[in-house]
């Protein structure tokens, strides 16, 4: 009986063993057969320099900026007449009673002004995100044809950027900015950025591509 028993326990030892062996073979196989992925590079400075929607863009919101400009100039030469006339009015009563209407329209006036710088903002900001998803579109398509798994972001030639006006240090400050950088190399052979502002301008020349719709909060 005792020697029944030993034998069966020598053959599940054996059995367990030779598991163990064939789950690390299998892992190993599985290993050396993974492909590693194809990765490329873009430089967001320069794509952001060449294609046409930034320009398109920012001549958008210049108009915007310019439009906004003159109604306040308007609004304010229309006050600045009215209060020349209340100047020349003899009845202080009436004179008084202008003044005040003058002083609730610049009220008014200034609350409209901030009201429009806020709504300016947030529409550069919409503009800017629109933009930042169709790159991300595009780079995806393109990545997609051109087979790679991953696009990044090169800052390793980035420059850096000092402010005086900042309270900060300006060692402090290169710093910082180099503890944010996240690629330090990467290959000519897998630069993009070329190729994706070329796709992206061709896609804007293009009178039936679809334009990017804006995201709205």
């Amino acid at each position: 009986m005792e020697k029944r028993m030993r034998k069966t326990s020598f053959i599940v030892a054996v059995l367990i063993a030779t598991s163990c062996v064939a789950g690390s073979a299998a892992y190993t196989v599985g290993r050396l057969s993974a492909q590693p992925s194809a990765v490329a590079s873009v430089d967001i400075r320069r794509i952001l320099d060449k294609i046409q929607q930034r320009g398109e863009m920012e001549i958008e919101l210049t108009q915007m900026a310019t439009r906004f400009e003159l109604e306040l100039k308007t609004r304010k030469d229309q006050i600045e007449v009215r209060a020349k006339e209340s100047d020349a009015l003899t009845d202080p009563a009436e004179r008084g009673s202008m003044r005040d209407g003058l002083a609730l329209e610049q009220l008014q006036l200034k609350e409209w002004a901030t009201t429009k710088q806020m709504e300016t903002d947030r529409e550069q900001a919409l503009r800017w995100e629109g933009l930042y998803r169709t790159i991300v579109s595009e780079a995806d398509k393109l990545a997609q044809s051109e087979g790679y798994q991953y696009v990044l972001v090169y800052d390793g030639t980035a420059e850096f950027q000092r402010d005086r006006r900042n309270q900060m240090p300006l060692a402090q400050q290169v710093v910082e900015q180099i503890s944010r950088r996240r690629v330090l190399y990467a290959a000519k052979a897998d630069d993009l950025t070329e190729k994706l502002i070329l796709r992206m301008n061709n896609a804007r020349s293009t009178p039936t591509a679809p334009v990017a719709p804006i995201a709205k909060p």
